[in-house]
């Protein structure tokens, strides 16, 4: 299944971390900070396997998985 505008999601924030995540709602895909990424609106926040409160901002721009890095390839976008 393809990522795209009203799908839930789950962004890593380390590639070898599995506890460490936001949730949310693409609403969409942009360019920001020269590649193409998507546009996650956040609703929950788990750091080191414990949900923490909204008080940050309301939107992620992970790069799209498959964009090229100097480790590989990003992947850390999934659907749940």
């Amino acid at each position: 299944m393809k990522i795209k505008a009203g799908t839930k999601v789950r962004s890593y924030d380390f590639e070898h971390r599995k506890d460490c995540y936001l949730e949310g709602v693409v609403e969409g895909i942009k360019e920001h900070e020269g590649c193409q990424r998507y546009v996650i609106k956040v609703n929950k926040r788990v750091w080191a396997g414990s949900e923490k409160c909204n008080d940050m901002e309301d939107y992620v721009y992970p790069p799209i998985n498959g964009t090229p890095t100097y480790i590989g390839k990003t992947n850390g976008v999934e659907i749940i």
